[in-house]
């Protein structure tokens, strides 16, 4: 009979030894036990949060809205205060041709982002601009380090040699390795001076941990001032005394404050109300609110906050800058 062209000669056959017998018992058994482990994780943690997992997997289905307005930037001019909302605490402010924005985040979540997948809730609508639309920023403002205020997926986006980020104390660690001109941390009282602008950070009601063991880590409001005008942005705060401080005789251009997340959070999130008397406590000529619509980040209703700032502005409401994700605001 003819010799089949793949049979091996017996005399290169050699038996399995019994070390290779159990290395191959060994990752057979292992890969088993970590599939199984996973799984187990798994539904432990299915367990533990059912709900949060089935509104999780709910939300991964869900489409985004779009905004009610996309902004131009391009035609805004070198001069006077220039603002978009993009979306939750993500304002895009040009003030005397100097471009600032404040707490990035662009991704669909805000959460832990792991490659494909992120555990974290879920926007509502779109970015207004996504980080290609963006003109060349100079400073990037982050008021502290949760997630859906320091986005690192957005921070990489938006690296350039000719921007630089400003931080909360105890923060920039978490961004080593990205590519900036400049990264700085700011502490309550600190002021620096980034080209034309001089920031100054401002105390807040607040907490800055980002994974709940590091509360060493800081957290910011920030007031600047360029060419005379003054911007104030709040960051996130509870009810404050301290935005009494900040006022002089010449009030705020704008103040960006933020409306939404109180219910439950009220320790740590200021109401409607609480934002309006806070602002003028600093002293404000337009009233920007933020953190609120975007993500469903508490109990309230989507709309709420903002109807209750209007009743709260009612007979002002010209001092509300905006109302909408997408909207501008201009002064000149």
């Amino acid at each position: 009979m003819k010799k089949s062209p793949h049979l091996i000669p017996k005399s290169l056959v050699r038996p399995i030894s019994k070390r290779a017998r159990n290395w191959k018992r060994r990752t057979l058994i292992g890969a088993t036990g970590t599939a199984l482990g996973l799984t187990g994780a798994a539904y432990a943690a299915y367990r533990a949060a059912p709900g949060f997992w089935k509104n999780f997997y709910s939300d991964l289905q869900r489409p985004l809205q779009d905004p009610a307005s996309i902004p131009d930037p391009t035609a805004w001019p070198e001069t006077g205060i220039h603002a978009a909302w993009l979306g939750h605490s993500t304002v895009l402010l040009k003030v005397s041709g100097f471009t600032i924005l404040t707490d990035p985040i662009f991704s669909d979540h805000a959460g832990i982002h792991l490659g494909v997948v992120s555990v974290g809730v879920k926007r509502q609508f779109r970015s207004a601009l996504e980080p290609e639309d963006l003109p060349p920023i100079d400073l990037i403002l982050i008021s502290h380090a949760h997630m859906d205020h320091l986005d690192i997926p957005s921070l990489r986006r938006l690296q350039d040699p000719e921007t630089t980020l400003l931080m909360a104390r105890h923060t920039s660690n978490l961004v080593r390795g990205l590519q900036f001109r400049e990264v700085r941390e700011l502490g309550w009282g600190d002021r620096t001076r980034i080209g034309p602008v001089s920031v100054l950070g401002t105390e807040v009601n607040h907490w800055g941990a980002r994974m709940r063991v590091d509360t060493y880590r800081g957290y910011n409001g920030y007031q600047i001032n360029v060419d005379g005008k003054s911007i104030l942005f709040a960051g996130d705060t509870a009810q404050s005394d301290a935005f009494r401080a900040l006022r002089s005789r010449k009030p705020h251009s704008l103040v960006i404050m933020p409306i939404g997340a109180y219910n439950p959070w009220i320790s740590y999130h200021c109401t409607p109300e609480q934002a309006w008397a806070m602002a003028a406590d600093a002293g404000f000529e337009y009233l920007m609110p933020v953190h609120h619509q975007t993500f469903q980040l508490s109990q309230e209703p989507a709309l709420e906050p903002i109807e209750r700032l209007l009743r709260v502005a009612r007979g002002h409401e010209d001092r509300v800058a905006l109302k909408e994700i997408g909207e501008e605001f201009h002064l000149s």
